[in-house]
């Protein structure tokens, strides 16, 4: 039965944001948001509200587990069918795992408590990870730059990492490691907020680190001095996946 009262569903999707212009929507170029409202409208309604995402990822930057939510008039719309016709709808390098209905003080944006990110560095070319992890052949120090990455964590101003100012630019980071898989060397990272470019600029900067051409007190003071100009290279888009976002216990996801 159809009412006038919204109900709020909750979708878990992957994508490869190689082809895409980040995840919000804009009127001259295909994104991750703009491409799920056709879908939706074409299924559901053409009045349907705006779906909202539990970040704004850039463009290049990949998802392995992301969460949005949308609000339908319909309690009892048949899940199981939509994520059926809109895996089908939508381009191959979006995927939905799961569309589940939600309590209606969800928000997939302000109800989350952190979100993790992960950065790809690859030790060898390899074609097949073409837009998908950044080469860097160089030999790098990964203890010295797990050491200059555990001075990241706690409540820290990040804004020596961003390219935009904030009123507040305080973030909690719960957790910054690296660790080698392979030919690769994966950097993770955990905090309640990121700025804009902040991942990819503490990679660059770590890796600055792993070169020796700043040392651990050099870190410590580009953390202090509250400027950009100070760090590091913004390392590409396309090496940084957001990996996880995690939300209170109460909403069964």
């Amino acid at each position: 039965m159809q009412t006038s009262q919204l109900h709020k569903f909750i979708i878990r999707l992957s994508f490869l944001g190689a082809n895409f212009s980040g995840w919000q929507i804009q009127n001259n170029a295909p994104t991750i948001q703009g491409e799920i409202m056709k879908g939706l409208h074409y299924f559901l309604d053409r009045k349907s509200p705006l779906i909202v995402g539990a970040g704004r990822t850039d463009a290049g930057v990949h998802a392995i587990n992301f969460f949005a939510h949308f609000e339908f008039y319909n309690q009892y719309l048949d899940t199981n069918n939509l994520l059926y016709n809109l895996n089908r709808f939508l381009p191959d390098n979006i995927v939905i795992h799961s569309i589940k209905l939600v309590s209606s003080d969800f928000h997939a944006r302000f109800s989350a408590i952190s979100r993790k990110y992960e950065y790809l560095v690859s030790t060898k070319k390899d074609p097949f990870l073409i837009n998908r992890a950044f080469y860097f052949y160089k030999e790098l120090d990964l203890e010295l730059m797990n050491l200059a990455s555990n001075m990241l964590l706690g409540h820290k101003n990040c804004s020596s990492f961003s390219k935009s100012n904030y009123d507040n630019s305080i973030c909690n980071i719960q957790s910054a490691y690296w660790f080698k898989s392979k030919n690769m060397l994966i950097f993770s990272i955990e905090s309640n907020r990121f700025l804009y470019n902040m991942v990819r600029c503490i990679v660059g900067t770590l890796i600055d680190v792993g070169l020796k051409k700043i040392n651990l007190e050099d870190f410590t003071n580009i953390i202090e001095s509250n400027n950009r100009s100070n760090a590091g290279f913004s390392v590409p888009a396309y090496g940084l996946y957001l990996s996880d976002v995690k939300y209170p216990k109460k909403y069964i996801l």
